[in-house]
């Protein structure tokens, strides 16, 4: 996962002007039979070959522009957010069904037309005959086969792009974000604004919990869970910031394992000291509730799943209030 970090306090100042000389060329013609000789000078200035990451900031248009933003975006899949179009794709899918719909009614229009001539040498029962002596027909079979094989095609790459989960909150945040860098023009990073038709490239799926610590900024930034820099892959930047998935996955297996003794332990020891029965029950009551709250936030558990989670947890209490009153 991908998170950058900007300070808004920052004010942007422009960047000083860098003098870069063109290079120049000439020639010079010398007595025969010495040809034609070019000679071309040409001038570097050191200082547009080390420019820092601030000046290269100043100016995201010149020095990064398009390969530094497909790079920034192929980085990581929390960055690889794009629009997913969702009325222009059922406006195209309209579109080839109403042509299908007109072609319809024109081969059925042939095929009555035929059907009532009294002459036998009309048929409808022969393609063959239909590309000598019927070429409408024939052509508008033609028209018909490739508008249905978009229409399928279509249809069925659309009900794949729709299944899939809106973009996340943070992530539509992390493209605005870069998109004030200025490296992509206005009005071709528009798109970072149509915040409820974006999707994510290659969703996760993550427990709740899992997304409230990448919702954190004190998690993302903190160097336990920072991502190893991979220069091939990443934007080696002070502005970008990659968190490590598997120092998440780790974190939150260890919370739950610690959350899940707590709510063993616990009960099993309170209960020990507590001999009114009244209050032994307000103790399950309490475990029970905050039980069923954690299974719904550290997993992906579904609401039956949680339940019968619950009541296995439930019988486990009771287990323990009997083993108190026994004692």
């Amino acid at each position: 996962m991908a998170q950058q970090s900007y300070q808004a306090s920052a004010t942007v100042t422009s960047a000083p002007p860098h003098h870069n000389s063109q290079p120049s060329s000439y020639a010079t013609q010398t007595s025969p039979p010495i040809p034609l000789q070019a000679v071309v000078v040409a001038t570097t200035n050191p200082a547009a070959q080390q420019l820092s990451e601030k000046e290269k900031k100043q100016k995201a248009w010149k020095y990064e522009g398009y390969r530094e933003f497909s790079k920034w975006m192929a980085s990581d899949d929390d960055c690889f957010v794009i629009r997913r179009f969702h009325s222009l794709n059922a406006h195209v899918i309209l579109y080839l069904q109403d042509r299908i719909v007109e072609i319809e009614e024109e081969l059925e229009k042939i095929h009555v037309k035929n059907a009532s001539n009294h002459d036998d040498g009309q048929r409808n029962s022969s393609f063959r005959w239909d590309r000598l002596f019927e070429p409408e027909r024939d052509r508008l079979m033609k028209e018909l086969a490739d508008l249905l094989h978009q229409y399928n095609q279509h249809i069925d790459t659309y009900s794949r792009i729709r299944e899939r989960p809106q973009a996340e909150r943070r992530q539509v945040q992390n493209l605005q974000t870069y998109m004030r860098r200025g490296a992509i023009t206005k009005a071709e990073g528009g798109f970072a604004q149509r915040s409820r038709d974006l999707m994510s490239i290659n969703p996760k799926t993550v427990s709740p919990l899992g997304r409230l610590l990448e919702s954190t900024r004190v998690v993302r930034l903190s160097r336990f869970f920072q991502a190893k820099a991979d220069p091939d892959s990443h934007i080696i930047s002070d502005y970008v910031h990659y968190t490590s998935d598997e120092a998440l996955a780790i974190f939150t297996t260890i919370a739950i394992i610690v959350l899940g003794l707590v709510m063993l332990l616990g009960p099993l020891w309170w209960l020990e000291f507590v001999a009114n029965s009244k209050i032994r029950l307000g103790i399950i009551t309490g475990f029970l509730a905050v039980f069923m709250g954690l299974m719904s936030l550290a997993t992906n558990n579904r609401p039956f799943e949680v339940v019968a989670s619950s009541a296995a947890y439930a019988a486990v209490l009771m287990v323990y209030m009997q083993i108190g009153s026994n004692g």
